[in-house]
Parts: C-alpha cells; structure tokens; sequence
C-alpha cells in the first residue's frame, strides 16, 4: 500500500552498509519469494478445487474463491517487484508499470476488504433470517455480488493511477515509482483509512453483533432438547467465531494503516529497529491478510 523511494544516490543505487544490505537485498527478497511462492500454491489450489467441482460452489466458498482471486493478483504481481525495487534502487519498468502496479494493490485491498464485508452480511441473513432470504442466498446472487464488488472497485481507483509515476526524484538520479506528491498521499491513504478499514470494521461489527445477539436470545428462549441440536450448536461456533473475525479484521489491518497514516501525516522513523518490523513483522502480516481471513472464514 505504501510509496517508498529507495534511490540513495543521485547517479545510481549506492553501496549499502552490512544493515541495508542483509535487510533489504536479502532477507526482505528472500522473504517475499517465500510469500509469493506459497500464495500462488495456496490460492491456486483453492481456485482448483472450488472452479472443477460443481458441487463445492456454495455461497460461501464462491466468496473465498474471491478472496483467493483477489490475493493471488496480488502475491504474484507487488512482492516481486517490491523486492526487485530495493534490492535494485530504482524502477526500470517504465511509467505504466508504475501505476498500474498501485492500481493493482489499492483494487485487490479493496476487494479482499469488501468481500469480507459480504461474507458478514450473508452470515447475518443466515443466521437471524434464514427463511425469509433463502432465496436470495444462492450462488447466482452471490456471484452477481462478486462482479459489483470487482466493478465498483476498479472504476472507484481509477484515481490512483494519476497518484503514482516513475520518474527520477533529484537531479540525475535513477528513475523510481514513487507517489507524486505527499499531498496526493495523504488524500489518498486518508482515503483508504476510512473506506477500507474504518467503514468495513463498522459494518462487519454491527453485523456481527446483530448475529450475537440473536443467538443471544435463541439460547434464552431454546428448551433444553433444543440447545443439543445439531444447527443450534452450529449457531453457537458462529457467535465464537465472529468475535475473532472481527478481531482479526482489526488487529491485522491497523498497523498498516497506521503506518501509511504516520509515513505522510508524521514523520517516520528512520531507526533500525523499525525498518526491522516494517520489513519482517509487518509487511509479511500485510501479505498475508486474505489468507488469514480465508482460514477464519472456513469455519465461519
């Protein structure tokens, strides 16, 4: 999500120190390798499997067969280029790689976001009103859902795309794929604050405490012979699971937010020990975010 310039020297990449070489052209790469060899295997056998058998495409699974789209574009796309942009020093793809790279990553964040707000509001139809929306919680609806989040997605980042550009960022320097400006930044990841954290979290929690407090009420109403049924004990693992799903949407989301936040309203902090858990810690939890959810979203 985020704009870095990693250009240090004004007629090409400089010659980093012992830290700046093992973080940054070494473990860094190496980790996004791993992190893109293992969603193209992932993601892929979950779009396999779900895509070769009729009889896995229920409503569920078509929404983690999005996520798994949506994190596959990604993973094969922004960590190789990432990576090849530190360890290089500069961006030789050319202007339109540039922004569509961007444009790619703000799609497939909002996407992986939005379709976790679907997922919210088809538990919440199944749970507190399952006879009176059966018939609109069927895999032709849903996927007619996927396409308006894929179409009003695309059309609404079509802006980024006027956010970045590769050009050189001092005089003679080496060309780099950089935001234009810190004002289009802050607009920008002001932005996607609150429309893909902010928001999200606000209607995946409202949802999910609607589904908590039905169940809430079923199990004070429910006899006994009741509470030991099957579907009402599957109610039960979904009123313990939402709290995670909501936990995990919050917590595995905002430290990246709060990074961009800091990178173009603060200042940020040059120390070893940050670039250490920006690069390590939380970039790899970023990468590996729709992943996480699809885990939760199994059970759920």
């Amino acid at each position: 999500m985020e704009s870095e310039n990693w250009t240090n020297s004004t007629n090409g990449p400089s010659v980093p120190d012992r830290f700046t070489f093992v973080l940054y052209r070494l473990t860094v790469p190496a980790l996004f390798g791993i992190i893109s060899l293992s969603g193209l295997i992932g993601n892929g056998l979950v779009i396999y499997v779900i895509v070769s058998r009729e009889r896995m495409q229920t409503v569920t699974n078509l929404l983690l067969l999005n996520l798994a789209v949506a994190d596959l574009a990604f993973v094969v796309v922004v960590p190789p280029f990432t990576a090849y942009q530190m360890v290089a020093e500069w961006w030789p793809f050319g202007d339109v790689a540039c922004r569509l790279l961007h444009y790619l990553v703000n799609v497939t964040a909002y996407v992986t976001v939005y379709t976790l707000v679907a997922v919210a509001v088809m538990r919440y139809l199944t749970v507190v009103h399952a006879a009176r929306t059966a018939r609109y919680r069927t895999p032709r609806v849903t996927a007619a859902v996927i396409a308006g989040i894929w179409t009003a997605v695309l059309l609404l980042n079509v802006p980024v795309i006027a956010s970045y550009r590769s050009a050189p960022y001092a005089p003679a320097a080496m060309p780099d794929c950089d935001i234009v400006s810190t004002e289009v930044g802050r607009r920008l990841f002001a932005t996607f604050f609150a429309f893909a954290y902010a928001l999200p979290l606000a209607v995946i929690g409202a949802f999910s405490v609607c589904i908590f407090v039905d169940i809430r009420r079923q199990r004070t109403c429910a006899s006994a012979g009741v509470r030991r049924t099957k579907s009402f004990r599957r109610k039960q693992a979904v009123g313990r699971l939402l709290v995670l799903v909501v936990a995990l949407f919050a917590v595995l989301w905002l430290p990246v937010h709060i990074h961009l936040l800091v990178a173009f309203f603060g200042e940020m902090s040059t120390a070893r020990w940050y670039q250490v858990r920006i690069h390590i810690r939380f970039r790899p939890a970023e990468y590996n975010l729709t992943r996480a959810h699809m885990v939760i979203i199994t059970f759920y």
